[in-house]
């Protein structure tokens, strides 16, 4: 199941993945920043948090991929590990949340990260998140393809 606010390109994803989501969002990931970048990452991601079919998948190891696409602007600040986290942080369950993906970031086995430059606009300054999971399964390698759309 796909879901997000579409870009002028298509996202790209992990094959064979059971969920993925597009986000347009502003990336800031330093220390004054984290927080409300993951608050609203966690807010963008709820609604495809609640998909009854992740309740199943919630206690699994998984393989998480996340595809950044930022700002020429900030592409030489930001720094990838940091993205992982906010990422990371805003799906994790937190205490009382009903809206989560897994319950600790134990539960990644594989997690493949991968910041690209975004095409530079005139008057456009928004960075893309595309996040996509499966089932840990040793005999796959992660792969991103773009998905099909139908």
């Amino acid at each position: 199941m796909s879901i997000g606010r579409t870009g002028s390109s298509p996202p790209l994803v992990l094959e064979d993945s059971e969920g993925s989501f597009y986000d347009l969002v502003t990336i800031k990931t330093g220390s004054k920043y984290r927080k409300e970048i993951t608050d609203k990452v966690k807010t963008n991601l709820w609604s495809w948090m609640q998909n009854p079919n992740f309740k199943d998948i919630r206690g699994e190891s998984l393989d998480l991929a996340i595809v950044a696409s930022v700002n020429p602007s900030r592409m030489k600040t930001q720094d990838i590990d940091n993205i992982a986290k906010v990422v990371l942080d805003a799906l994790k369950k937190r205490a009382g949340d009903s809206s989560f993906l897994f319950h600790d970031d134990y539960q990644i086995v594989r997690l493949l990260i991968w910041k690209i430059q975004s095409e530079k606009r005139p008057m456009y300054n928004t960075d893309s998140l595309s996040i996509s999971f499966r089932v840990h399964d040793n005999k796959k390698q992660m792969i991103l393809i773009e998905p099909q759309v139908i």
